[in-house]
């Protein structure tokens, strides 16, 4: 299996939304959807129902999340010595500058607005999708745990 891109939403709105997008789109990548920041940590340190989940290219991280929020997952895998190289990209709902900045400071590669509407979506897909093609396949990002 090609390695995935890992959704962390918990709006079922908002996932199938973008996953409907991302299939119409030259991309052909498998998504994997968790629904918390508990769960994301699971499956990216292969912990629980995830022992050996395929170590995804990119991580879509929406910040507001139940439980474990979406910063401190960030925190989390950017303190990790081998997880700190995935590339990870938040998409949230949030405009507020401290947000933004917050991210960026914490290790965050890109930062997506959620749109409000279809047009928005499929602009923020293909902006995944260039990320996807220009960064996240780059030497060096191979599986990281064994």
């Amino acid at each position: 299996m090609e390695r995935p891109l890992l959704l962390v939403e918990d709006s079922d709105p908002d996932a199938e939304a973008l996953v409907r997008v991302a299939r119409k789109l030259p991309l052909s990548v498998p998504v994997v959807r968790v629904p918390d920041g508990e769960s994301a940590l699971d499956y990216l340190f292969q912990r629980g129902a995830y022992v050996g989940a395929p170590r995804p290219m990119l991580v879509l991280l929406d910040l507001n999340l139940p439980g474990i929020g979406g910063q401190e997952v960030l925190a989390l895998l950017k303190a990790d010595p081998v997880l700190r190289t995935l590339p990870i990209i938040i998409f949230s709902n949030s405009t507020e500058a401290r947000d933004v900045s917050s991210a960026y400071s914490g290790g965050a590669n890109s930062y997506l607005f959620k749109p409000g509407d279809a047009v928005g979506l499929q602009e923020a897909a293909r902006a995944l999708e260039c990320f996807w093609f220009n960064a996240a396949r780059l030497p060096g990002l191979e599986e990281p745990r064994g």
